[in-house]
This record gives structure tokens, sequence and C-alpha cells, in this order.
């Protein structure tokens, strides 16, 4: 009658194939699909995100419009309608559309409704040659739940709250 010792039994499972996963090998795997599934997740672009990536947006594309009147010495403005908004600088005594593809002409998203401070339909932010704005505005980005404001200030600050 043979008795094992249980070192043959040990020496037999390290030279034979595998079978199955350790704990730690489906630990790894779950925490991989974790990860991944957060990243679809966030990328996923919600009302709140949206609404706020759009007054990001906007506020840069101010702040660059106001550096633009300072560098350029000419008066910069920015004209808000429910549909979108564009930039316009002063040549010659005229308006003139501001070149660049920062400053083209931008539609609003369709989920994005649009309204300046004092309620109007339509707007206008104006930038002088030193980047002081006598027209201070609070435009207000809003979508679903979320609302988003954007100010410029009569110092010509561009900032943003809710």
């Amino acid at each position: 009658m043979p008795t094992s010792t249980g070192t043959a039994d040990r020496g037999r499972l390290r030279r034979g194939k595998a079978r199955g996963f350790t704990l730690v090998e489906l630990m790894v795997v779950l925490t991989i699909l974790a990860l991944a599934a957060t990243a679809v997740v966030l990328t996923i672009p919600g009302e709140e995100r949206s609404v706020r990536s759009e007054a990001d947006r906007l506020a840069a594309r101010l702040a660059a419009a106001r550096d633009v009147a300072v560098v350029e010495g000419r008066s910069v403005a920015v004209n808000f309608a429910p549909s979108g908004y564009g930039f316009e600088r002063r040549i010659d005594g005229a308006w003139a559309p501001l070149p660049g593809r920062a400053f083209a002409q931008r539609n609003w998203p369709a989920d994005i409704r649009f309204a300046a401070g004092d309620g109007q339909g339509a707007a206008r932010i104006l930038f002088d040659r030193v980047g002081t704005s006598p027209t201070p505005q609070a435009v207000v980005l809003a979508g679903g739940e979320a609302r988003e404001v954007v100010r410029v200030s009569a110092t010509g600050e561009v900032s943003r709250d809710r």
C-alpha cells in the first residue's frame, strides 16, 4: 500500500498545466475593467458637463478677444444672438470679422440656451484698445438643470460662476 508524503503530488501540479486563474489575476482583470468603465462614463457628456465646457470655451475666447484688442490697439466686439456668437474688430471706422480659427462664428450647441444679463435676446460686449469694457455684461448659459454665468467686468476681466 503506497503512502504519499505530499511532495510527489506537489511536483505533479507544478509540472502540469495550471487550470483556472488565481485570485490575484482575477482582481487585476476586474480592476482594469473598472478603470475602463469609469473612463467611458466620464467621457459621456452630461448636461452639466456640456454647459460647463461651453462656458469655459466662451470665457477663453472672450479673454483672447480682449488680448487681441490690447495687442492690436483697436476695439474688438463680441456679438451674441440666440443662435450663437461672433467676433469683430474695428478697422478704419468699420467693423470687420476678426480673423483666425479661434474667432470664427460659433453656434450654440442644440442643448444650450443663451441669455444676456439684461434678459435680451442679443447682446454685444466691447473691448477697447486698452482691454477695458465699456459694456460689462453677464452671459448666462443653461441646459437642463445646469447653469453657468460668464461675466465681463468694466475692467475687462473675464470670470465664470454658477
